[in-house]
């Protein structure tokens, strides 16, 4: 069964008028596994997010509940949003009167007056209204902004996940496991890791296809989002994170660029899945090959070609991915070569073009002679023997096996690794 399908808490919406049966659906399943878990995790998530201590309490858990039927006067209320941002609207909503349903409610008793947790939900990267909760905060008599609190997925997501991998009961793993599973599915947290099991077992091409989905199509994969979302902070504030049909892999391309052209035509930045067994990032050049590589009329690449590599390949020694037990880049001349009735790319490396460098281990004439034999590839090769699509590609492998694989901080290394090479990629955009 494809991954989205086999997840418990999963199901098909048609269209965008299902985001209230979604919402629905998202309360109910956080309220149960609430309720199914032992007690303490209802305590650690009043006790981390609301300040609240109990002891000895017990709690009723129950979702769509009309503010009608919430007695203020009886017992404390506190309001709660929980969204992708997190945001505390409640806090800065003007009380004002009507009714409605409220998606969820927390009754908490204990030896003192009970106390009500409302919950307002918002799914995927929906925020919660100014209206909405000052309506709650209205028909709910709460006037203290000490009882308005926002909570973020990805807030209540670690607190699951800390749960789940120290959980006694198999049932309560799985259980966690499949909300924290259906959290990523739904792109309500960042990026967390992949999958090793997903990424070789049954399934594995979808699973892939639904972390690396572009920002640019429908149901964006979560990996492609968390690029997209901290590109800024890396001066690649210009690119948009794309793919195509396939979307094994995703690629950063100059939004404006990508206006005129299909991102093949274009010098871009990419991460995805080429190797099996492997993720790979790369900086893949498919303009302005041949000049910005060598010297005219000579073999010897040219010195500005030589001063840009050496600068980012020494630069590329400080960052993460280029770890002792991870350490080779790849760097190769090839052509690629358009299948007949085929949108898509099918790349071959000429066999003569491919060199490795080990960052720590090459000194600057193994360096030199590599950048030569790059060059002397550049002119040499007829288009008879490779073709007229040249393309030069620096590329970063990391084995499923690497601690990079399944942690969230996977996407800051990718990016790093393509700021490093920012340089190269602006030299062949002169």
């Amino acid at each position: 069964m494809k991954a989205k399908w086999d997840n418990l808490f999963w199901y098909q919406r048609a269209n965008d008028e299902g985001k209230e049966q979604l919402e629905n659906n998202t309360t109910k399943g956080f309220l149960k596994i609430l309720q199914e878990s032992e007690d303490r995790l209802t305590d650690e998530f009043l006790q981390q997010f609301l300040d609240l201590n109990l002891e000895n309490a017990e709690f009723e858990y129950d979702a769509q509940v009309g503010l009608d039927d919430i007695a203020p006067t009886d017992q404390f209320v506190h309001l709660v949003g929980l969204s992708y941002e997190g945001q505390n609207v409640a806090a800065d909503a003007e009380p004002q009167s009507g009714d409605g349903l409220v998606d969820g409610v927390i009754t908490i008793h204990s030896e003192d007056s009970p106390i009500a947790i409302v919950i307002e939900v918002k799914t995927e990267r929906d925020t919660l209204g100014h209206e909405q909760m000052g309506k709650y905060r209205g028909e709910l008599g709460i006037e203290s902004d000490q009882l308005c609190h926002g909570v973020s997925w990805l807030d209540a997501y670690e607190l699951l996940e800390v749960h789940r991998d120290q959980a006694a009961r198999d049932v309560d793993r799985f259980l966690l496991k499949e909300f924290t599973d259906y959290l990523e599915l739904m792109r309500m947290v960042p990026f967390r890791g992949f999958d090793r099991e997903r990424l070789r077992g049954p399934g594995s091409t979808e699973y892939k296809q639904e972390l690396l989905r572009g920002v640019d199509q429908n149901n964006t994969g979560i990996f492609s989002q968390s690029l997209y979302d901290k590109r800024d902070a890396y001066g690649l504030e210009a690119f948009m994170a794309t793919s195509n049909q396939k979307s094994r892999e995703v690629h950063l391309a100059e939004e404006e660029a990508l206006k005129d052209y299909p991102f093949p035509k274009l010098n871009h930045f990419s991460a995805g899945f080429w190797h099996a067994g492997r993720f790979s990032v790369q900086l893949y050049i498919t303009r302005r090959v041949v000049g910005n590589i060598t010297q005219r009329g000579a073999i010897e690449p040219a010195p500005e070609f030589v001063r840009v590599m050496k600068s980012a390949l020494q630069n590329l020694e400080d960052i993460q991915l280029t770890t002792d037990d991870n350490p080779f880049i790849y760097m190769r001349y090839q052509r690629n070569i358009q299948q007949p009735n085929d949108s898509f790319y099918d790349t071959f490396t000429f066999p003569t073009d491919s060199v490795v460098y080990a960052p720590g281990m090459t000194d600057e004439t193994g360096l030199d002679q590599r950048l030569s034999l790059i060059s002397r590839s550049v002119r040499e090769a007829t288009n008879a023997e490779i073709g007229q699509e040249k393309s030069f590609v620096i590329e970063k492998q990391i084995p499923y096996d690497s601690d990079f694989i399944d942690k969230k901080e996977l996407v800051d290394h990718t990016l790093e690794f393509f700021e490093t090479l920012l340089p190269v990629y602006e030299h062949f955009s002169d």
